[in-house]
């Protein structure tokens, strides 16, 4: 049942964005992550560019509630890159730490995760991401499988 309580954490970030040049515009991004039943959303987090230039979402404005007792940080700002041909979004290092109650904190890296693009707009889902835990506390679930990602650039 522990790893039920920070599975949502886990991808929070899987695919929120790296840095840009200076004269890049800025964009949004809105983001929900689902796993053993737990959800986590965010709205507006801040990304150094717009799709499909390659961007970074700052770590600092994704500000996520999530139902039930969890608490999630984004640790790092992850790089995404868009293939438009493909229809894919992709990030190669998401690191996220989950906080639960008795459990305590435990991180996680996500690698080379990707997510298709919906229709013609920038929404982008997937699931079946894996994230492998880092901390190496022994409550936390070494790892932990995403059930369904979705971001919204804008």
């Amino acid at each position: 049942m522990r790893s039920a309580i920070l599975l949502a954490g886990i991808s929070l970030a899987a695919l929120t964005a790296t840095a840009a040049p200076a004269h890049a515009a800025t964009g949004l991004v809105d983001g929900s992550v689902t796993a053993s039943g737990t959800t986590c959303s965010w709205t507006n987090a801040t990304t150094s560019d717009v799709p499909p230039n390659t961007l970074t979402v700052d770590h600092t404005t994704v500000r996520p509630t999530c139902d039930g007792s969890v608490t999630v940080t984004l640790s790092a700002s992850p790089t995404v890159t868009f293939n438009d041909a493909a229809g894919t979004a992709s990030s190669p290092r998401i690191d996220v730490s989950a906080t639960a109650p008795i459990v305590g904190t435990c991180t996680y890296r996500v690698t080379n995760a990707t997510v298709t693009r919906q229709g013609t707009g920038r929404t982008y889902t997937g699931s079946g991401l894996t994230a492998t835990e880092t901390s190496n506390r022994f409550l936390c679930p070494d790892t932990q499988t995403i059930d369904s990602v979705s971001f919204t650039f804008h």
